[in-house]
């Protein structure tokens, strides 16, 4: 009997441990999210989900792109004309930022 009053001791001890544990992740939590550190991570989050180039931006930069490059797709293949276009692209909105 003596055994199994010690086995159930140990494992409210356990428990109560457990317990204790999630209070205070609790807490940390809490304190987390009432910190500046948690404003500039919502904040971090907002910024990347955003758009870094409006609509306009992509048709103006589409427009450039096909302007800037004379040479038919015929020429110099498909492949080429694709790198060629999106690095025109990428130019464009590049300027575009500074």
């Amino acid at each position: 009997m003596g055994r199994v009053k010690e086995q159930l001791i140990e494992e409210q001890m356990a428990m109560a441990h457990l317990t204790n544990q999630m209070g205070d992740d609790d807490y940390q939590y809490q304190e987390w999210l009432e910190s500046d550190e948690f404003v500039e991570y919502v904040n971090g989050e907002i910024d990347s989900s955003r758009p870094r180039y409006s609509e306009s931006d992509i048709m103006s930069a589409t427009r450039y792109a096909s302007q800037q490059i004379t040479i038919p797709p015929s020429e110099v293949g498909k492949e080429v004309y694709d790198m060629l276009f999106s690095e025109k692209i990428e130019e464009y909105l590049t300027c575009k930022t500074f």
